[in-house]
């Protein structure tokens, strides 16, 4: 079977910066692959791209640009905030160190945010993907693609995770219609 969209993958990847030379930034190993519904969102869109139409056995080895990975790092999403923000009861948080990453309340839901310096009075928090403007290189081998399972959506439909009765879907996937 070859890997296509509404298919279950198993596979391995080294993530390197830059080229196959590059520090390896992330890893999935034959003892720990990664396994992913593909075709759904789960995979960066190049990288699903790359891989259409492989089957298992085959390796693979591609170059990302930044914006075809995780976008170009963008000064304007790094903030400065008041260091009040931080404290509990007159005490700075011990959440509040350079480096860390917290979880933080945005207008439209949740984002990850880098502490990037900590002054007197000022927080600056980097909001950008931590890959943000790094060329990437995968390499990997494609381990096992199957067809998918209603458990693979914790019980939905195998085509888009909606409820099906009687094999009768009510998604709106393509493989449903």
């Amino acid at each position: 079977m070859k890997v296509a969209n509404n298919t279950f993958v198993t596979l391995t990847y080294t993530l390197h910066n830059d080229t196959k030379d590059g520090a390896v930034i992330d890893q999935a190993t034959k003892e720990k692959p990664l396994e992913a519904i593909f075709g759904h969102g789960m995979f960066l869109p190049r990288f699903e791209e790359n891989l259409q139409g492989l089957e298992p056995g085959d390796k693979y080895g591609f170059h990302l640009t930044p914006a075809e990975g995780y976008g170009e790092y963008n000064p304007d999403m790094v903030f400065t905030v008041k260091k009040d923000m931080f404290m509990e009861n007159g005490t700075l948080s011990e959440l509040c160190k350079e480096g860390n990453t917290l979880q933080f309340n945005v207008g439209n839901g949740i984002m990850p945010g880098k502490i990037k310096k900590v002054s007197l009075e000022l927080v600056e928090i980097d909001f950008n993907h931590e890959l943000a403007g790094v060329p990437l290189y995968f390499e990997g081998e494609i381990l096992a693609v199957r067809e998918l399972k209603e458990d693979d959506f914790g019980g939905g439909c195998g085509h888009c995770g909606g409820s099906c009765d009687s094999g009768s879907c009510e998604g709106s996937c393509e493989g449903c219609k």
